[in-house]
């Protein structure tokens, strides 16, 4: 990376330091400047003489090729924590750290701060759960569990047909870009996970519970997706995918042939491993999972949603139909509600796992990558359904339909309404709406290309409310900056305008036309959430002792977290009597800021919440 003779060890140190940290300000490798690794190499006559140093980067390997001078010191800049630099390590490699591994990793990092005074959130946790005087539900922001669901077959209706031709000509994926290499999202390495897995195992399973639907059928966890398997027993067995049938049949070759290998693919990461093994058990949740996906964390995929809205959906009040009779509904009302018959389910196909070349020509086969893309046509054959719901609703249906059944119409109708509004407030105008930058990052990298890759990306949410970005090839010319106030996302009518003039049987999507259809999937699917966890909030409350007060703790993300807040707090909840409001901590946190926090007497003891203050 860089050169430079005349210092002595200590000047080389410093000098390195800097070069690094210069190298990580000007990389999108790395948005954390005190991240910046890499090697020094200093030689030098003698201890205490000046000498050269050179300055690698940490991706290099050591080679006996280039042997160095006697005497040389290299010394490597990282993280100081062996234990944790080698768990990232091999993480970032794409290994698969077992569970059991993590667990413990954090197990003795939990003792070290004990002693320094700071107690973990799961440790915290226990001990309230613990007061016989108050009853505590814990609602997060993780799997549905295989027990509230069962599976629905329709035997009336065929497998899934094949893609249309629109979706076989689409281009193959991409490169990840670098700052998608850095991280390859496998699971590893989260409190959450290790959260929920502490909270199951030393509290009743009543008290615990994952409302997230997005992974329905497809969970991280081994144990979970083999009971989602055992679901399946004593049905028919799943129809073997017909385009797996057809390339088989035509001896097609992977369109990128040097991957090939007897299980798949030699880059593909473990979870593509497993998602094979143990495949997702298909429902409608899982089909429209993929868009966060896409959108977030492997927009170098390619699949394509909007077919589906063009052909199938149509139009935004058939969308609002749609939707409503999904989550609040039966699934066959839903189903009625769109054009799904044998023509059109060709178009409802999100990704297809056939690959034809431009100019025509025998197909090829791509990856199907179903640890991104779980399930890829909408489940009319079989899916998921709210246990014991008959006609057949989906999860969150069910806990509403629950819910009205136990008195609570008022509570359902008024969730049903604050869906609507967040979700046409979301998608009305995209851009000003997701204050996270979300979105606007995503539709910079799809349809404005040239200014995506020649800017610093690294804060979505800056870059959304920025009127002008510099140019990472000229900084300090001004003539080369991007104008980034006049980019808009089109909003949910303006969408389906568009879509009304694209003709999926003629042409592949445009760009433009798929991130819009993943934006209009993935509202849907970002204030579901939300509500699900509304639902299990009044849920948590009716299946409590009516002599104890109720404590429920909701752990998740923040834009969940602050939407639900909201809306209880439109319900009558309040924070009267509670220091600052009853927020702890803050919204904004800088790199360096450290994580803890100082609880006030109410939280060290949630037996304090109670009388509630006035």
């Amino acid at each position: 990376i860089a050169e430079q003779g005349g210092l002595t060890l200590q000047g080389a140190k410093s000098w390195a330091e800097r070069v690094l940290q210069k190298a990580a300000e000007d990389s999108d490798d790395s948005d954390d400047d005190d991240n910046a690794e890499g090697f020094l190499v200093f030689e030098a006559s003698g201890p205490k003489a000046k000498g050269r140093a050179r300055v690698f980067s940490s991706e290099l390997e050591r080679s006996a090729k280039f042997p160095l001078e006697p005497g040389a010191i290299i010394l490597e800049r990282g993280d100081l924590d062996d234990e944790a630099r080698e768990f990232n390590k091999r993480r970032l490699r794409g290994d698969r750290v077992p569970q059991e591994e993590h667990d413990a990793l954090i197990g003795r990092r939990k003792v070290d701060r004990l002693a320094d005074g700071v107690e973990f959130l799961d440790d915290w946790l226990l001990r309230q759960v613990g007061f016989e005087e108050v009853h505590t539900h814990v609602i997060l922001e993780s799997p549905i569990h295989p027990d509230e669901v069962e599976l629905h077959v329709d035997s009336s209706v065929g497998p899934a047909p094949p893609a249309h031709t629109c979706l076989r000509d689409i281009e193959l994926d991409s490169d990840a870009d670098s700052e998608d290499d850095d991280d390859p999202d496998d699971g590893t390495g989260a409190y959450a996970d290790y959260f929920h897995r502490r909270l199951s195992a030393h509290l009743p399973r009543e008290c615990v519970r994952g409302v997230d639907p997005r992974d329905l059928g497809d969970a991280g966890n081994d144990e979970m997706r083999g009971a989602f398997q055992a679901l399946q027993q004593g049905h028919p067995p799943q129809p073997e995918d017909a385009e797996v049938v057809e390339l088989r049949l035509l001896n097609a070759a992977f369109a990128v042939p040097d991957i090939e290998s007897d299980e798949g693919t030699e880059d593909t990461s473990w979870k593509e491993h497993r998602a094979e093994k143990i495949p997702p058990v298909p429902s409608w949740e899982g089909y429209f999972s993929a868009a966060a996906e896409l959108l977030y964390y492997s927009p170098q995929v390619k699949a394509d949603y909007a077919p589906f809205l063009a052909r199938c959906v149509g139009s935004r009040k058939v969308a609002w139909n749609f939707f409503e009779a999904l989550y609040f509904r039966t699934i066959p009302e839903a189903i009625a509600s769109i054009n799904l018959g044998t023509e059109t389910r060709p178009f409802a196909q999100t990704r297809s796992i056939a690959y034809q070349p431009p100019g025509g020509g025998p197909l090829f086969r791509r990856c199907a990558v179903q640890s991104k893309i779980p399930v890829r046509a909408p489940p009319l054959e079989r899916c998921l359904k709210a246990r014991g719901s008959n006609p057949p609703r989906t999860w969150i249906s069910g806990m509403a339909d629950r819910l009205q059944k136990a008195g609570c119409s008022e509570l359902v109708i008024a969730v049903q309404k604050w869906f609507r509004e967040s979700v046409e407030y979301l998608l009305t105008d995209p851009k000003d709406a997701d204050e996270e930058g979300d979105y606007f990052a995503a539709w910079l990298r799809a349809c404005h290309r040239e200014i995506w890759d020649d800017i610093d990306r690294s804060d979505p949410a800056e870059l959304r409310r920025k009127e002008w970005v510099a140019s990472q090839a000229h900084p300090k010319n001004k003539k080369k900056r991007h104008q980034l106030r006049h980019i808009t996302i089109p909003g949910i009518t303006e969408a389906f305008n568009e879509f009304s003039k694209f003709d999926p049987a003629k042409r592949t999507s445009t760009m433009r036309e798929r991130v819009l259809a993943k934006i209009i999937v993935d509202a849907f699917q970002l204030r579901l959430v939300d509500m699900s966890m509304v639902f299990a909030i009044a849920d948590a409350v009716l299946a409590s002792p009516s002599d104890k007060p109720v404590v429920i703790l909701l752990y998740a993300g923040e834009d969940h977290s602050r939407s639900v807040a909201d809306f209880w707090r439109k319900r009558g909840f309040a924070s009267s009597g509670l220091p600052g409001k009853g927020q702890i901590g803050k919204n904004d946190w800088e790199d360096e800021d450290p994580r803890g926090l100082d609880f006030p007497a109410y939280l060290r003891d949630v037996r304090n919440l109670f009388p509630v203050p006035k």
